[in-house]
């Protein structure tokens, strides 16, 4: 068998057709502790700032116009304007119980990045999002914020929006694209034009923007190849730095909401992975540079840099660059990375304005890393994001074994290398550009909450979809 992304078959297909994770996160949102409370969290801080660190900052903005049907996020549709601003004052008071913990302790800290997300923040009117700004203006410097991001719905902004959001220091854009055609736009609850979007980025706007990027989504109700064939050349012509090429999580018995969809509206898996190789073939023959999994980006895009610099970071949103490895989530739902820590903030709101009311961060769940969590999650990070992993590398860094510590993990090699999917010598794995489409398979073998025998079932007894 080739290697390469065009010589994949329905077979094969169907062989690695395995519920699995996505693993933005090592263990997984569902191994950590519903027990792991502020008290963990607090002592999470006090470990992570025994030094001067540097941090992006991840805000989650829930509010929505509409419900699209798709949604796996935590989102409020809502169209009471006090409502937003009730969630705001606590949300200011969660961002001043991080910033005064972090000043009672005497920390030192940096806060680098800051994404905006949700939800739908572009939701707020400007004067809410004007209080945001001077909220975080108060903690942080915002004219040394190397990424400024937001998440943007385009059917909730103008262009001079989106100006004053340049002069409120936003330098990076994310539009929530999904998909062009008519009908599926229909079936998720999701209508927009392409010429609201070509309207909307106008030159002048465009010189605004570090980069902007497209989310699409593949899987979607009523898709197919021809539909998204149409999709995929519409968003070429209006030429986004970036596109995020997800898969659509369609699981109805956890999002009830989904239920709205109809299960035989959604495309076959063998069809929507074939949406996802002709896009990204597509993309790939006009200039773009395949970046993880579902990224995609232009040569001069930082994003192209750091994948080929083997900078490239993978967090609970994506990609991104830099070496940034903290992440501290503000607002309900949102997640943390702290070293050896990840927690989750509580859904709720009323829940959330109760736990912020007693002067508590608002934790949901959590975990504290083993060493055995380090080891498999910075294999994991280094197959999605370089697609290499050099052992020797590891077994150094943990002064460990390898061949003895991965010895059940490396027997399994071999369906892999005889698929075409990787290679393997001389200690070193190689994902090749067939494998890519499997790559979260191979992590799986490095899943210590999975076992062998779960596996190799899962691979017997092919799942309709792969979750997110």
């Amino acid at each position: 068998m080739g290697n390469r992304l065009e010589d994949v078959n329905v077979e094969l297909i169907n062989k690695y057709n395995v519920v699995g994770p996505y693993y933005t996160s090592y263990p997984t949102v569902g191994e950590w502790s519903d027990t792991f409370s502020h008290d963990d969290y607090s002592c999470a801080l006090k470990n992570l700032f025994t030094e001067k660190k540097e941090i992006s900052l991840y805000i989650h903005i829930p509010f929505c116009p509409k419900l699209c049907y798709y949604c796996i996020c935590y989102t409020v549709i809502t169209k009471d304007r006090e409502k937003i601003k009730k969630f705001l004052s606590f949300l200011f008071r969660e961002i001043d119980l991080f910033f005064d913990f972090l000043e009672k302790h005497s920390f030192d800290i940096k806060v680098k990045e800051i994404h905006i997300g949700g939800g739908s923040p572009s939701y707020l009117d400007e004067k809410d999002f004007d209080l945001l700004i001077e909220k975080l203006q108060t903690k942080c410097n915002l004219k040394e914020i190397d990424e400024f991001r937001l998440e943007i719905d385009v059917r909730t902004v103008t262009r001079d929006k989106l100006k004053h959001y340049h002069e409120k220091g936003i330098n990076r854009i994310s539009l929530g694209i999904q998909d062009y055609d008519p009908n599926v736009q229909k079936a998720i609850n999701r209508v927009h034009s392409p010429a609201i979007v070509e309207k909307l980025l106008s030159p002048e706007i465009r010189k605004y923007f570090k980069s902007i990027n497209f989310d699409l989504i593949y899987g979607l109700p009523l898709q197919s190849r021809t539909t998204f064939r149409n999709t995929i050349e519409t968003v070429k012509t209006l030429s986004p730095d970036r596109i995020a090429l997800f898969n659509c999580c369609h699981t109805p018995e956890r999002y009830e909401h989904q239920t709205l969809i109809k299960d035989s509206d959604i495309p076959s898996n063998f069809e929507k992975t074939m949406i996802f190789i002709e896009s990204a073939l597509n993309l790939l023959e006009n200039g773009y540079e395949h970046i993880g999994i579902d990224h995609f980006a232009k040569p001069a895009d930082d994003l192209s840099k750091a994948a080929r610099n083997k900078t490239l970071k993978r967090i609970f949103n994506g990609y991104t660059i830099g070496d940034l490895n903290t992440v501290i989530g503000i607002g309900p739902s949102s997640l943390s990375c702290l070293n050896n820590y990840y927690s989750q903030n509580i859904y709720s709101l009323s829940e959330y304005y109760e736990t912020i009311s007693q002067n508590k961060f608002p934790i949901l769940r959590g975990i504290k890393l083993s060493t055995d969590d380090l080891v498999r999650r910075d294999i994991m990070d280094e197959i999605l994001c370089n697609f290499s992993l050099d052992f020797r590398n590891i077994g150094e860094k943990y002064n460990l074994d390898y061949k003895k510590y991965f010895e059940k993990e490396i027997n399994t090699f071999c369906q892999f290398i005889n698929d075409g999917l990787m290679e393997f010598c001389d200690d070193i794995l190689n994902v090749t550009p067939l494998g890519k489409l499997f790559v979260r398979n191979i992590c799986m073998v490095f899943d210590n909450y999975l076992t062998t025998s779960q596996y190799c079932n899962s691979m017997d007894s092919a799942s309709p979809s792969l979750q997110k």
